[in-house]
């Protein structure tokens, strides 16, 4: 499964990159947290009142306009994550701490547009859609770690949709640098026994965009 969505993935950034006009590296600091958790008896156990980890990530990816004027900008992008996720079980008045690593690879796809659009600075916000998926996931509590990619207590595939801002830098005629809040909030996700969640992100990322020669 990883090595077919790896496949694809570097085949549509590279079919992307030869009508692309930019390529970007970025690296990120997320913090994660579960919300809207429901287990089988449609009740809410977690605690989600914890301070979020802040977590490195890093990624890269292609944007292209599809306006004249340029301030529509169409981005496809490859990330990879680490979250780490305090929380609690809650059962009557005992409560369980326990922590989550969770590692995730995700493709996203989506649109900037420039609402200040200045020869050297630019504003812009940006939303996209992606997709995650689990390659290396744990729990611990009690003194005991549970692997949580062989077996099925937590989805390996997460869709999610962003929204944020983006302020870019112009170094040069052909460099920027930029930097940027996304916010990412995962849809409802299913898994055993009728339990139910949603994975909340918050990222502020930092890169380098780099213009390209059409190929």
């Amino acid at each position: 499964m990883i090595k077919n969505i790896t496949t694809y993935s570097i085949f549509f950034l590279v079919s992307y990159m030869s009508f692309s006009q930019t390529v970007y590296l970025e690296s990120s600091l997320s913090g994660a947290y579960f919300k809207e958790y429901t287990n089988d008896f449609g009740m809410n156990t977690l605690d989600d009142t914890f301070s979020q980890s802040m977590e490195v990530g890093f990624g890269g990816g292609v944007i292209f306009d599809i306006s004249k004027d340029s301030r529509l900008k169409w981005d496809l992008g490859l990330n990879y994550n680490k979250y780490k996720i305090n929380t609690s079980f809650v059962s009557g008045k005992t409560s369980t701490p326990t922590q989550y690593n969770l590692e995730y690879a995700s493709m996203k796809l989506g649109g900037y547009y420039s609402f200040i659009d200045k020869s050297r600075l630019k504003l812009q916000a940006h939303t996209h859609g992606s997709f995650d998926y689990l390659i290396f996931g744990s729990n611990a509590h009690n003194n005991v770690i549970f692997d949580l990619t062989d077996g099925h207590e937590l989805s390996k595939l997460i869709l999610n949709y962003h929204y944020g801002l983006t302020l870019e830098i112009l170094i040069n005629n052909e460099n920027s640098f930029y930097i940027s809040y996304d916010s990412k909030n995962s849809f409802k996700t299913e898994i055993d026994n009728d339990e139910s969640y949603r994975i909340n992100v918050n990222s502020v990322m930092m890169g380098f965009r780099f213009k390209l020669q059409r190929l």
